[in-house]
C-alpha cells in the first residue's frame, strides 16, 4: 500500500495527457466550425457567393483531422502498456487504444462544446 501512495506521474505523461486533451478540444471545436460552416444559412439559402465558404470548410476539417491525429499520437505516447516491448510492436499496441480512447474523448469533448454554444446561443440567455 505504501508504495501505491508513494507512486508518482512524471511530468512528461502530465504534459501528453494535457497534449491530448487540447488537441481533442480543438479537433471537435475544427468539426464543429466546419459543420457550422457547411450547413450555413448562405449554403441552405443558395444565394450567389456560396462557393466562397466552401475552401474555408476544407481548412476546418483538415486542420480537425489533424489535431485529431495529434491526439492520438499525444494518447499512445502517454499509455503505459507493453513497457518491455521491442519500439515498433509497443507503437503498434498503443496506437489502437489510443485512436480509440481519443476518438471516445474527441466525441465527449464535441457534445460538451455542442451543448455550450446551444445554451449560449438560445432566446432565454439573450
Amino acid at each position: 500500500m505504501k508504495v501505491i501512495v508513494q507512486r508518482q506521474t512524471s511530468p512528461r505523461v502530465w504534459l501528453l495527457r494535457t497534449a491530448a486533451l487540447l488537441f481533442s478540444a480543438t479537433s471537435a471545436f475544427g468539426f464543429l466550425a466546419y459543420f457550422a460552416m457547411r450547413l450555413s444559412v448562405v449554403d441552405l439559402l443558395d444565394k450567389p457567393g456560396r462557393e466562397a465558404g466552401v475552401p474555408f470548410a476544407a481548412y476546418y476539417l483538415t486542420a480537425s483531422l489533424s489535431c485529431l491525429i495529434g491526439s492520438i499520437v499525444a494518447t499512445a505516447l502517454a499509455l503505459p502498456f507493453y513497457a518491455g516491448e521491442s519500439h515498433l510492436s509497443r507503437l503498434i499496441g498503443r496506437l489502437v487504444p489510443a485512436s480509440i480512447l481519443s476518438m471516445i474523448l474527441t466525441v465527449l469533448v464535441g457534445v460538451v462544446e455542442f451543448l455550450i454554444i446551444g445554451t449560449f446561443s438560445s432566446p432565454a440567455i439573450q
